[in-house]
């Protein structure tokens, strides 16, 4: 049963993970009936996933017919070790983490203006240095590629956050908890430190 304290629907929580992460997992349903998960470069646009691809395949095919299809990302932070509770219960042991769910609508986009905004979106995401030019319908170095590759699109239905900090231990752990991550000062240590500070109100 899931728990309602990681619960969040923070439109700001939202943008963070979408923003925060370059890969996620698109979730279809193949023909003979078994889920499938594709890992995706990505890029969101308010809430929208945009991606780009080859214009075959299952994953084609299920956008193309408008399929309810589903994408998810998390971002890990730090691991918590059983110790910091219990001396031989390993039963503690957790890792403390951001998650996103998303149940939607596939769609392809087919008009090359808006295949080009989409993939411009994503190079914008993936090179914000620049260094090319800009994608462009018009611009003839594009219109022959813009042809031959497909431009996805997930239109939200719903999303399902999950912040997972340590909401369901006492105020008196969770202080413990930062006071350790900030002892051992590992990678994201004092990220996690900080979400877990958010917790104590």
């Amino acid at each position: 049963m899931r728990r309602s304290e990681f619960d969040s629907q923070d439109p700001q929580v939202i943008r963070d993970i979408l923003t925060a992460n370059k890969i996620g997992r698109v979730g279809i349903i193949t023909p003979d009936g078994y889920p499938r998960i594709v890992p995706v470069n990505y890029v969101a646009i308010d809430t929208h996933i945009f991606f780009h691809g080859a214009p075959e395949g299952e994953k084609f095919e299920a956008f193309a017919r408008g399929e309810k299809v589903s994408f998810a990302v998390d971002i890990p932070y730090s691991t918590i070790p059983s110790y910091w509770f219990e001396e031989r219960n390993a039963c503690p042991a957790t890792i403390f983490y951001k998650s996103l769910f998303m149940r939607g609508t596939g769609r392809i986009i087919e008009a090359p203006d808006e295949k080009a905004k989409a993939l411009e979106a994503l190079m914008e995401s993936e090179q914000p240095e620049g260094g090319y030019a800009r994608i462009s319908a018009d611009d003839p170095i594009y219109r022959r590629r813009l042809s031959g590759v497909a431009a996805f699109e997930i239109i939200p239905n719903a999303i399902d956050v999950k912040l997972k900090f340590g909401q369901n231990r006492s105020l008196e752990v969770r202080v413990r908890i930062v006071k350790l991550l900030r002892e051992r000062a590992g990678p994201r240590d004092e990220e996690t430190a900080v979400e877990i500070e958010k917790t104590l109100g």
